[in-house]
């Protein structure tokens, strides 16, 4: 069976730090930083880019949980 593990919290809690520690202790575990999903230039919120953001996510979350080796996954968001 399959775990996730969701981090969230506000700016600067260290939701990151912790995936990774995860990431490092934790065998066959994948970490996916949600802050990535929303790096770009220029940065820009509305309607269309939050579905896109989302979508993104999920994708790439079921995308690993599929993955045979990866038995847990670290979201920070």
């Amino acid at each position: 069976m399959k775990q996730l593990y969701i981090i969230g919290g506000t700016m600067g809690v260290g939701k990151t730090t912790i995936c990774q520690k995860l990431k490092k202790e934790l065998s066959n575990c994948v970490f996916l930083d949600g802050d990535w999903c929303w790096d770009a230039n220029p940065f820009l919120v509305n309607e269309e880019t939050k579905e896109m953001v989302m979508q993104n996510i999920c994708f790439m979350l079921n995308q690993f949980y599929t993955a045979h080796p990866m038995k847990m996954l670290c979201f920070a968001g």
